[in-house]
């Protein structure tokens, strides 16, 4: 009669055979990756300020890993598997550090920069949004990392946000809305002036509105507000459509219109879980 520890043996050794050759083709493969991105900055030059960041290619490849997605492993985990290669790569191809706005809660912040930037990236701990974004402008080559919630003193940070060839919001974290996901602070990505910007799925607009006015530009905008400051007269909208922004203002008191970033689409895999967007019409 077989000795059933024996059978049981064999299939673990089996199993753990077939894991070590998976695990050898993934760290052969991650190599291959690498090879290719040597090649890649020799073709584009992507060592240049601006140059290596692609949030829209990014948020490409996280859809595809979301579509294929099946399994007992959670999503989470492989996003951020993910992104720890993306942003490595990407460190390769052109260092930067992440400044990280100090205002909000230090442990959150800083899982949220891990899980999204991983360990190859300096973390640099700043005052506030205003310093993080002015760090962003100084060195036009680091990103930073500001949360959404924000005390009244920081008033409208934004604002620095809107000259055409300085920072600009580049995407939403998180990306994949999920219940009970770790890392689940939702903050702003900063980065200085890019060679292939973010396509303009969601367009952050900044406005000057009268008291109360905030929510109307919205509506007229087919838009939701995602900030306010300055007792509500300063406002930061999410739009899916960013024509003729001031002529469909028509009617509310709304000034120094500016658009101050864009945004992949964020996935919202459970109900309510994604932090941004949800209101926001699509646009044909």
């Amino acid at each position: 009669m077989p000795d059933p520890g024996e059978a049981n043996a064999r299939k673990l050794a089996e199993l753990r055979g077939k894991i070590d050759q998976i695990d050898e083709e993934m760290h052969r493969l991650l190599l291959d990756r690498g090879t290719v991105i040597d090649e890649l900055i020799r073709a584009k030059g992507t060592a240049s300020p601006g140059a290596a960041f692609r949030p829209g290619r990014e948020a490409e490849m996280m859809r595809r890993l979301v579509a294929r997605h099946s399994g007992a492993l959670p999503i989470t985990i492989a996003e951020h598997i993910w992104r720890e290669i993306i942003t490595t790569f990407t460190h390769i191809q052109a260092p930067f550090a992440l400044a990280v706005d100090g205002s909000a809660p230090a442990d959150r912040m800083r899982d949220l920069a891990r899980f999204y930037f991983g360990f190859s990236v300096e973390i640099l701990p700043l005052r506030d949004a205003a310093a993080t974004v002015a760090h962003v402008a100084a060195t036009g080559c680091d990103l930073g990392l500001v949360a959404l919630a924000q005390p009244a003193t920081a008033g409208a940070w934004w604002r620095a946000l809107r000259w055409p060839d300085g920072p600009r919001i580049m995407a939403m974290l998180p990306f994949i809305g999920v219940a009970g996901r770790p890392a689940d602070l939702p903050a702003f990505v900063v980065s200085p002036a890019l060679a292939d910007p973010t396509p303009a799925e969601i367009t952050l607009v900044a406005a000057r509105v009268a008291r109360g006015d905030a929510t109307r530009l919205a509506d007229a905008w087919d838009g939701r507000v995602i900030a306010t400051a300055e007792e509500r007269t300063e406002a930061l909208l999410a739009v899916g459509n960013a024509d003729r922004l001031e002529e469909r203002a028509h009617g509310i008191q709304a000034e120094d219109i500016a658009i101050v970033g864009a945004s992949a689409r964020t996935i919202g895999l459970d109900e309510g879980a994604s932090p941004f967007f949800a209101g926001v019409k699509e646009t044909a």
